[in-house]
């Protein structure tokens, strides 16, 4: 490409013209994990597995002062063969569970979904010609008020503050602060009911935020599914038993092979390898664990952004508690 000649305006303007022009704004960026955050990750999986570590360096102990029979020494073909045995079962555990935190996650997508549309169907369907401020804000609160407690529900642990966001939605509710999930889903049948009685709503708009609701629960049905039906504890354990043995008799196998350093590294770092495969499947199966760590949904994220969709700047004292960080969401 020629260089623009001295003067030449349109030379200038088709070299500019060929660079994109781009901004940026204040929406923010997709999370991602750092490089920075990899040993923080790392540090949070092997804290959680401390029990495993401290069994893992005691057999080892044990193996290296021969303190262990000669006779358990398996070969070389029945390593392999235990290795591929293990590498299986993993990979099918790993799928399961990661299959299981990314259907949870798309249940509370239908969540956020749904917190939408109930806001959207009320204002389309409140008649415009009384004022339906007061019910629409009493029913915009009972949505949110179900999204929170359906959040503590699951994880059955909270951060005070959203707590006490929980129990003024239930105070401007003239609720108590022990409703629980099935009442508050209840009492929105109940007051959707009343809208159509006092002609504030047509049949058409009281059956739309019906099937609205219905949606509503089909989500949180999905999610108590995830959470009260864990993987069967017959496949777990098989799992964890298969891995110990396998790297049990790994350990034995490069203790044959004589004294070198080497070797010696090179079969703590496989067996340990091992063990965090099957530990991270463990960690991820239960995706609204207690550990706020990076294996839990960011549930307290998804229900402020919720939060902020349904009742705009009432909620931005709060609105400091979300994380765009996956490593420290919850």
């Amino acid at each position: 490409m020629d260089a623009p000649v001295a003067g030449d305006d349109h030379s200038c303007d088709r070299v500019f013209a060929a660079q994109p022009m781009t901004d940026s704004g204040d929406y923010g960026y997709p999370p991602s994990t750092r490089r920075k955050d990899y040993a923080l990750v790392l540090l949070q999986l092997l804290w959680r597995m401390r029990f495993d570590l401290m069994v893992l360096l005691l057999v080892s102990v044990l193996i290296h002062h021969n303190w262990i029979p000669r006779s358990w020494t398996a070969d070389d073909s029945v390593v392999r063969i235990m290795g591929i045995a293990a590498s299986v079962f993993l990979g099918f555990r790993n799928t399961q569970a990661i299959s299981r935190w990314w259907e949870a996650r798309k249940l509370w997508g239908d969540v956020v979904n749904v917190s939408r549309n109930w806001t959207d169907s009320l204002r389309a369907h409140l008649d415009s010609s009384r004022p339906p401020g007061r019910q629409e804000r009493k029913l915009l609160r009972l949505q949110l008020a179900i999204v929170w407690q359906l959040n503590f529900e699951l994880r059955n642990f909270w951060n005070r503050d959203l707590r006490d966001l929980q129990d003024n939605l239930l105070s401007d509710l003239r609720l108590a602060t022990t409703t629980n999930l099935r009442q508050l889903g209840q009492l929105r049948g109940v007051w959707i009911g009343e809208l159509h009685r006092e002609g504030l709503i047509d049949g058409f708009g009281r059956m739309q935020l019906m099937d609205v609701g219905n949606s509503c629960n089909d989500a949180i049905g999905g999610l108590e599914r995830i959470r009260n039906t864990p993987l069967p504890a017959s496949y777990e354990v098989f799992v964890r038993l298969l891995n110990w043995l396998f790297v049990f008799l790994l350990l034995l196998y490069f203790q044959d092979l004589g004294p070198d350093s080497q070797s010696r590294l090179g079969d703590v770092a496989i067996a340990l390898l091992f063990l965090m495969a099957e530990r991270i499947s463990a960690y991820v199966e239960g995706p609204f664990d207690a550990d706020s760590s990076s294996f839990s949904l960011p549930l307290d994220n998804i229900c402020l952004a919720i939060s902020h969709d349904l009742l705009d700047r009432e909620t931005d004292h709060v609105q400091h508690l979300r994380s765009n960080d996956p490593v420290r969401w919850t």
